[in-house]
Parts: structure tokens; C-alpha cells; sequence
């Protein structure tokens, strides 16, 4: 009967210690799963650029956030505003934008002259708000053949018109990409020139337009930088609306580069 006691005893104890067994198993099976899904979160957002990309890496010219103020957070060639140009907090892509009012443009007097070479990139924001009936100014260092490459909306499409483009010495001036970008949104382009081939997107979709226009180094200027205004050749051409994350590369941006930048926006 002692014997029998004892087999029951061990039987309950063996099923006790199963049941433990199984239960810990089962956490393990469950963290295991919990450590996958948070790798293949990470994964994601690695392959969408959020994470991999150095803000200022050694291809960076410039970068102007508009958070908190007009300046360069990478190599120091800060903006100065001329005319009345507000930070917008909260209403950019990521927190703050500058704000254009028709009648006033930033100027980058540290890039006047600057050699932009074979490879050059620029990417950024904008919303335009205002006055369709004008030609607007985004970003350039000189209007048309007066600068070295330029940004530009117009004044066609009831203002959704935008064209952009370089200037080599086989290409005397600028517009080799045209299309058109909705009033009152937000969108992104990039311009990126390698020495032979052109490119220019609108909210990540390469566009159709004369890519092999140009070859060679861009033409050198002696003007400044300027953003929201047409730039040296032009006195009017002012935009009226949101500029944020402008970015300068020294080099050709691939389609996968633009797509992380594009990936950016908040809003």
C-alpha cells in the first residue's frame, strides 16, 4: 500500500513538473516570437532609411532643417533671411518650416562661388499657398542661365507649373525637367546631376524629361545661394508658401537615396 502511495506521488509529481515544463517551453516559444517581430520591425525600418542615414555624412554641403532657426546643421553656411521669412513651428515634414510671404527669400552668402563639380544633388520640401499668377522661386543660384542650377514653380496650371535644371557648358540654361505639383500640398523633389545624366523626382517618381542634357562640371557663379526667391538675374519671383528640409549633396543621388529622404515626411 506504501509502494502504491508512493507511485501515485511520484506520477503527480511527474506530471507537475511536466506541466512546468511545458508552461516554460511555451514563454520560451512566445518570446522567441515576440524577439522575431521585433527584428522584422527593425528590418523594416532599416530598408526604409530611417535609421541608416547620417544627416551629415561627408556628401552633405548643407542642410537646413527650419526647426528653430535659418542655419546649416552640418557645415555651417547659414541662411540669412532677407525680408520677413517665419519659422512655422509644427508645420513641416519633420517639426518646423520656413515661411515665405511673396516678398522675402533666405540668402546662403558662404556658397557664392562655391565649385559644384560633376555631382551634385538637392532635395527638399515645399507647400506653396499663395499668388498662382506669379513665377516663384524655390531654390537656385541664379535664375535660368544666370546661375548654375535652379528650382523654379510657375505660374501655368494655376500655379502648379515646376521645371528644374543645370547649367554645363554644352547646356546654356536651365528648365530640363517640366511637370506640374498640386496647390496647397505638400510635395518633395530632388534634382541629381552625375557629369552625363540629369535627373529630377516629384514625391519619388522619376520624371520624364531631357535627362542627357548636360554634361560635364557645372558652370562656376559668383552669386549666393538663395532660397524662396528666383535669385541673381531676377528682383521679383518671390514664394509664397512652406520650404523645409533643404538638403545639398556633393554627389549623384541614387533613386533608393531619394526614396529614404522622400520617406521623411510626418504630415
Amino acid at each position: 500500500m506504501a509502494k502504491l502511495a508512493m507511485i501515485f506521488l511520484a506520477v503527480v509529481l511527474l506530471q507537475l513538473l511536466t506541466t512546468r515544463v511545458i508552461a516554460q517551453c511555451s514563454a520560451l516559444d512566445q518570446l522567441q516570437k515576440r524577439i522575431n517581430s521585433l527584428q522584422a520591425e527593425a528590418d523594416k525600418l532599416k530598408q526604409s532609411g530611417c535609421c541608416n542615414q547620417d544627416p551629415c555624412s561627408k556628401d552633405v554641403i548643407a542642410y537646413y532643417k527650419f526647426d528653430r532657426s535659418f542655419r546649416d546643421v552640418c557645415n555651417g553656411h547659414n541662411a540669412v533671411q532677407v525680408g520677413s521669412v517665419g519659422l512655422a513651428a509644427s508645420s513641416g515634414i519633420s517639426n518646423g518650416a520656413a515661411l515665405f510671404n511673396g516678398a522675402s527669400k533666405l540668402r546662403i552668402a558662404s556658397l557664392n562661388g562655391y565649385t559644384w563639380g560633376s555631382q551634385f544633388s538637392v532635395s527638399l520640401w515645399f507647400k506653396r499657398t499663395g499668388q498662382q499668377g506669379n513665377y516663384q522661386g524655390i531654390i537656385n543660384n541664379g535664375y535660368y542661365s544666370y546661375g548654375s542650377w535652379e528650382i523654379r514653380m510657375g505660374r501655368e496650371n494655376s500655379g502648379q507649373k515646376i521645371g528644374a535644371g543645370v547649367v554645363t557648358s554644352n547646356s546654356a540654361a536651365t528648365w530640363n525637367y517640366a511637370t506640374t505639383a498640386s496647390y496647397n500640398h505638400w510635395h518633395h523633389v530632388a534634382m541629381t546631376y552625375d557629369g552625363a545624366t540629369l535627373n529630377f523626382y516629384l514625391d519619388n517618381q522619376q520624371q520624364k524629361g531631357n535627362s542627357k542634357c548636360c554634361q560635364g562640371n557645372l558652370v562656376n557663379k559668383t552669386n549666393d545661394v538663395i532660397i524662396g526667391q528666383a535669385g541673381h538675374g531676377m528682383s521679383r519671383e518671390f514664394f509664397y508658401g512652406y520650404i523645409d528640409e533643404v538638403k545639398l549633396f556633393k554627389k549623384a543621388l541614387t533613386a533608393d537615396e531619394v526614396t529614404q529622404l522622400y520617406r521623411l515626411k510626418n504630415v
